[in-house]
């Protein structure tokens, strides 16, 4: 519960009484846990990224340190959680200048989200889209540029299959448009691969990331013609999601009010148990995860407030004679038991 209130002030800007509240919940959980439990090193992880939140990037560091130490001891060192709290420590020193440490991190972050979750798994592009911002920093161009355009390969594959000189990635056609351009007076028209935003899905904000990433590199390069391409791609691509999570709203609506819907809206949001790629054992705190080294709230509390005002519904209207029969242990049925309301399955990455 001091952790559940901790994160409810962070996500007020109440820092300082956050901080506190997470001590707290640090000091119980090792004394009743032991001081390598997976708990323990959630907390950790709670308390590293609210000092990183708060610029306090030095006394974050040993914090997050110790943390991945917990769990390499306790997961091994090629679990998928090990590599999103080597994620972590990575923006650390990001934001400290330790580039260095920062690619040694990130690589190994690669390397288990590579061999344990797949190439196609998310966490694998924003990883490499994050090494990507770190070569910049550094003035590795070339570096960045190569991560980029594996990034946009591997999902051009996976939507529309194999590269071969028919079927290119985008970035290919920015290229060629580039150097075809002093030999054509009027542009290629846009639409003979404008069909390449299915391979930035609404569930794929880093490829569209990656492009707009891309675009910025060409045009450093003076490269403006394949600039272009990659930004109007961008741009159709955030039409495009923008359209597609309208229509999945109105969708939800409709299922939510056919018999049955509120139980499988708690389903899609996930209170029913962990999904894949959704395990960061981190009570809800993360890093922005899309290459710019910051950090962002977790929408953790928004799904725990929703929960609880439909839990509440559902007991005022069984109290009241009015609502189904449901039992009124339901209150903690969505993943809030009361022996074990630990968020630290309820975000989702990094980056």
């Amino acid at each position: 519960m001091l952790n559940i209130l901790a994160l409810v002030y962070r996500d007020q800007n109440k820092y300082k009484e956050a901080a506190h509240l997470l001590n707290d919940a640090l000091a119980i959980r090792e004394k009743t846990l032991g001081k390598d439990h997976p708990a323990v090193a959630a907390t950790l992880n709670n308390l590293a990224v609210l000092y990183g939140k708060r610029g306090k990037y030095k006394e974050a560091e040993p914090l997050c340190k110790r943390a991945l130490e917990i769990r390499e001891k306790v997961l091994g060192k090629y679990h998928p959680d090990v590599a999103k709290q080597l994620n972590n420590l990575a923006l650390l020193c990001q934001n400290q200048g330790k580039y260095e440490e920062v690619e040694y991190y990130y690589r190994r972050a690669l390397e288990i989200y590579q061999s344990k979750l797949g190439a196609d798994d998310p966490n694998v592009a924003k990883t490499k889209n994050n090494l990507a911002t770190c070569y910049l920093k550094q003035g590795k161009f070339k570096d960045a540029e190569s991560l980029y355009k594996e990034i946009l390969t591997r999902a051009h594959e996976k939507e529309f299959g194999s590269v071969n000189n028919d079927n290119k990635p985008i970035w290919m056609h920015a290229e060629e448009r580039e150097e075809s351009k002093a030999k054509r007076k009027d542009a290629v028209p846009y639409g003979e691969y404008g069909s390449w935003y299915k391979a930035c899905k609404v569930d794929s904000p880093t490829v569209n990331t990656t492009l707009k990433s891309l675009g910025a590199l060409y045009r450093r390069q003076g490269k403006l013609e394949a600039a272009e391409t990659l930004e109007e791609c961008a741009t159709k691509t955030r039409k495009q999601g923008i359209d597609a999570i309208n229509q999945s709203k109105v969708v939800e609506l409709l299922k939510d009010g056919a018999p049955g819907g509120g139980e499988r809206r708690q389903n899609r949001e996930g209170f029913s148990g962990p999904q894949r790629g959704d395990c960061e054992g981190d009570d809800g705190a993360e890093w922005n995860g899309e290459g710019n080294g910051s950090l962002r709230r977790s929408g953790s509390f928004g799904k725990i407030r929703d929960a609880l005002r439909r839990s509440s519904e559902m007991l005022v209207k069984k109290l009241q004679g009015s609502g189904p029969q449901e039992p009124l242990s339901f209150l903690f049925s969505s993943g809030l038991s009361a022996s074990n309301v630990d968020l630290s399955r309820r975000s989702s990455l990094i980056g």
